[in-house]
């Protein structure tokens, strides 16, 4: 049997500190399965991406186990290591956006022997003023509320957490006037959310549909919601969003490279996590940037 070097990386607070309790398994199937498993911890946000940037070079292949924002961070370091190696995910945060989309399985024993029979997939990655993020860049509406909650809540609850603490601020929403610049098309108003993403589930609230995403051709889908003038208007957005109808107060386009400026400084969330705030925001598609790896093909290869 052929073995690989396996960095293995664990968030052991994430989702209820679900991989804490089964890793004895995982790590039997990983070993079984070919893999030599170094297993780091992680101990504050940004330790994954100092691990995989510091130990990556030296492994054939890296996993991590967490929520959106360890993936964030191990896709970040492994980036700045330079090293050619596949990325496997198991997804064990809240809300696990991107895992969705992929179609990884929540069971971690079931993720695990994916990676192991999986093949790795080209995903493209996202550049925001310099800094990368894996599945989505928003700002507006409920944006800060992934890190607002804290995380304890964010264990008990799950999604009820983020629903909770949006209603709770609703009576605070304020547009955003930003004027939006793309290659495909500009747009300038006041905003109630905007997104910028290569994902088809947002925060696990809304999704798009398969046939709008493709995850490797180079283009994120810009989504930009207009403030609603009266309640007439926001239950009407309602209802848009939940049928997922992209008319009226919603703009869906695609984007390979997107320019924003704002009015007032606006903070933004990556992968879930908190953002930089700012008044100018350059955004790129970086195509086929990592290789994850996934036991299905990927949205776009069912098109092509």
């Amino acid at each position: 049997m052929n073995t690989k070097r396996m960095l293995f990386i664990i968030n052991p607070c994430a989702g209820q500190r679900r991989v804490a309790r089964k890793l004895a398994d995982i790590l039997q199937r990983f070993c079984a399965g070919g893999m030599v498993p170094t297993v780091l911890t992680t101990e504050y946000a940004g330790h994954a991406r100092k691990l995989v940037q510091q130990y990556a070079g030296q492994h054939d292949i890296v996993v991590c186990a967490g929520g959106d924002g360890t993936l964030n961070e191990t896709v970040a370091g492994l980036l700045e290591s330079g090293a050619d190696i596949p990325i496997g995910y198991l997804p064990c945060g809240t809300t696990n956006d991107l895992a969705s989309t992929l179609g990884l399985s929540r069971d971690l024993d079931q993720a695990a022997q994916d990676i192991l029979d999986g093949q790795p997939r080209m995903l493209d990655i996202g550049s925001f003023n310099g800094r990368n993020f894996v599945y989505t860049a928003s700002f507006g509406a409920f944006t800060s509320v992934s890190y607002a909650t804290p995380q304890p809540i964010k264990n008990v609850l799950g999604h009820l957490a983020y629903l909770l603490e949006g209603v709770k601020n609703l009576g605070q929403l304020q547009p955003v006037y930003a004027d939006v610049h793309t290659d495909s098309g500009d747009y300038s108003g006041d905003f109630l959310f905007g997104s910028v993403s290569n994902t088809t589930s947002l925060a696990g609230i809304l999704t798009l549909d398969k046939s709008l995403v493709q995850l490797d051709d180079g283009r994120f889908e810009l989504l930009l919601v207009d403030m609603p003038r009266n309640a007439i208007e926001f239950s009407q957005l309602l209802i848009n969003v939940a049928q997922r109808k992209f008319e009226g107060l919603l703009h869906l386009s695609t984007a390979s490279a997107i320019e924003i400026n704002t009015r007032e400084n606006v903070d933004w969330t990556l992968d879930g996590e908190d953002g930089r705030g700012g008044t100018h925001f350059d955004i790129r598609n970086l195509g086929g940037a990592v290789r994850i790896i996934t036991n299905q093909p990927l949205v776009s290869e069912g098109e092509n």
